[in-house]
C-alpha cells in the first residue's frame, strides 16, 4: 500500500500554533523551557521518516498518532515531561520510562547498554542520571516523533493494519486506543485535537 505522507499545509492546519515562525521564540522567552520546542516545518519532516520507517498506511493510524503527540508535547513545545517534573519520561509522545527504556534499547542499542550498565537486567532500579542519559539517546527529532509510531507497531500491534481498530475518521477508535493501547486518561482536550488533525490531514 502507498505510504500517506503528510504535507507541511496539513500539519499547519492541524497545529496552527507551530505554524508561526515566532513560535518557539516566544515560548522559550515566556516559559525559559529550551531547546524543545519546535515548529511544525521541522515536525514534518521527521513524522514523514517514521510514516516510512514504520510501514504506517492508514490515515486513521497517522491521524492517531499526530493528535496523541500534539497533546502530550503541548503542540510540539515539551520533549520532557515538566509536570511534575518525571525524570526518563518523555518522546513527543511522553512515554513512560518503561516504554522509553525498551524504544531506547531497540533504537540505540550500543549506546543504551553502555547508558545503563549494570541496569541492563532491571531498568526499574535505573537512577536517574541513567535516566537521563537513555531518554537523552531518543530526544533527537527523528526518533522523538517516531516514538508514537515504534509503540503503535510495536507495543500496540493488535491497533496496526487493524480492520477494526483506528479506522479512518473514527473518535471511538482513537478514544479506545486513547484508554486501551496508549492506556491513559480520556479528555475533551483529546477529542479537540483528534477533530483538527482528522479534519487537516487529507492523502
Amino acid at each position: 500500500m502507498k505510504l500517506g505522507l503528510v504535507s507541511l499545509a496539513a500539519l499547519n492546519k492541524a497545529n496552527t500554533d507551530a505554524a508561526s515562525a515566532s513560535y518557539c521564540t516566544s515560548f522559550e522567552q515566556s516559559s525559559g523551557i529550551k531547546g524543545e520546542c519546535v515548529l511544525n516545518t521541522d515536525a514534518v519532516v521527521s513524522i514523514n521518516k517514521a510514516i516510512r520507517k514504520y510501514g504506517v498506511t492508514a490515515r486513521g493510524e497517522i491521524v492517531a498518532t499526530i493528535a496523541w503527540m500534539l497533546y502530550e508535547s503541548g503542540n510540539w513545545k515539551y520533549n520532557i515531561n515538566h509536570f511534575p517534573g518525571t525524570i526518563g519520561q518523555g518522546t513527543r509522545t511522553m512515554m513512560s520510562w518503561s516504554y522509553v527504556s525498551k524504544y531506547a534499547q531497540q533504537v540505540h542499542a550500543d549506546a543504551y547498554n553502555m547508558a545503563v550498565g549494570l541496569a541492563t537486567a532491571d531498568v526499574s532500579t535505573a537512577d536517574n542520571q541513567t535516566k537521563t542519559a537513555v531518554i537523552d539517546l531518543v530526544l533527537n527529532n527523528d526518533d522523538s516523533f517516531a516514538a508514537g509510531f515504534w509503540y503503535l507497531t510495536t507495543q500496540a500491534p493488535t491497533y496496526h493494519n487493524s480492520a477494526s481498530n483506528l479506522r479512518d475518521g473514527n473518535m471511538g477508535d482513537f478514544q479506545a486506543y486513547v484508554e486501551q493501547g496508549i492506556q491513559t486518561t480520556w479528555n475533551a482536550d483529546r477529542q479537540a485535537i483528534w477533530e483538527q488533525v482528522n479534519a487537516a490531514i487529507v492523502f
